[in-house]
């Protein structure tokens, strides 16, 4: 068997007010991280608590310590921070999972992202590694949206057809997302980071990743279930994409 190109693992999460939805997250990372082609890979969870006043970070703590106990996988780290930037938090988180693992090679070191609201497949980190077993140093994935309630009719017909515009089927789409976003240390500090934005971060990423001449890749698989909310955390994030479907596109 082929040795894996990735020696250690980091998942970002930025959260704020997330009370109601975290546990479900940290615990959907925590299955991802006891993949059996993960055996032997350290996962380290950083939530980066962004001006919360409610009990996130009590509840994301508890969730990563009874999956600790009873997997022995995930470390989770929780943070508090006060920038109301989700592109500052994530830079905090994936500084804070580097530092975490300091001295391993940045091109085997793997961090992906995700999003408090969301919830990541089983095969999520599997995928990735995968992925990076094939040269490829980031991965930009989709998402799929757990309910459409509190969403206007129109809203799930006319999010298949951007999607589909997009390609989201297959290889090579057009769509980023914070909630499915990965790529080494290495391809993330010659890219230059999360940069401090209020909304867009992940796009920039992006961006500036496929000009460092690193291999990456759109993928249609390991999809990232999230809410369909109308009021997101991060303006003009999914929440104001949703906001923007028009019934006259139909």
């Amino acid at each position: 068997m082929r040795p894996t190109p990735i020696d250690a693992v980091g998942v970002i999460i930025p959260a704020h007010e997330e009370e109601r939805l975290i546990t479900g997250c940290v615990r959907s990372i925590a299955l991802a991280g006891s993949h059996p082609a993960l055996a032997g890979i350290p996962v380290t969870l950083v939530v980066v608590l962004d001006r919360c006043s409610d009990r996130t970070g009590d509840r994301a703590e508890t969730a990563g310590r009874l999956d600790r106990a009873r997997r022995g996988v995930l470390r989770t780290i929780v943070v508090d921070a006060r920038y109301a930037s989700v592109g500052r938090s994530r830079a905090l988180g994936t500084d804070i999972a580097i530092e975490h693992f300091a001295g391993a090679d940045p091109a085997r070191l793997w961090l992906a992202t995700t999003d408090a609201d969301s919830a990541v497949p089983f095969d999520w980190l599997a995928h990735h590694l995968a992925l990076r077993r094939r040269g490829f140093h980031a991965a930009a994935g989709t998402v799929r949206v757990s309910s459409w309630h509190g969403q206007p009719p129109h809203a799930p017909t006319l999010h298949e057809a951007r999607y589909r515009l997009g390609g989201a089927g297959g290889y090579g789409h057009h769509h980023v997302h914070g909630a499915n976003l990965a790529f080494t240390a290495r391809a993330y500090q010659a890219a230059g980071g999360f940069a401090p934005v209020p909304t867009a971060e992940d796009h920039l990423l992006w961006r500036g990743i496929r000009t460092t001449g690193l291999p990456a890749i759109s993928t249609p698989f390991a999809p990232v279930t999230t809410s369909a909310r109308r009021e997101g955390r991060a303006p003009d994030g999914f929440a104001g994409f949703l906001r923007s479907l028009e019934p006259a596109e139909v």
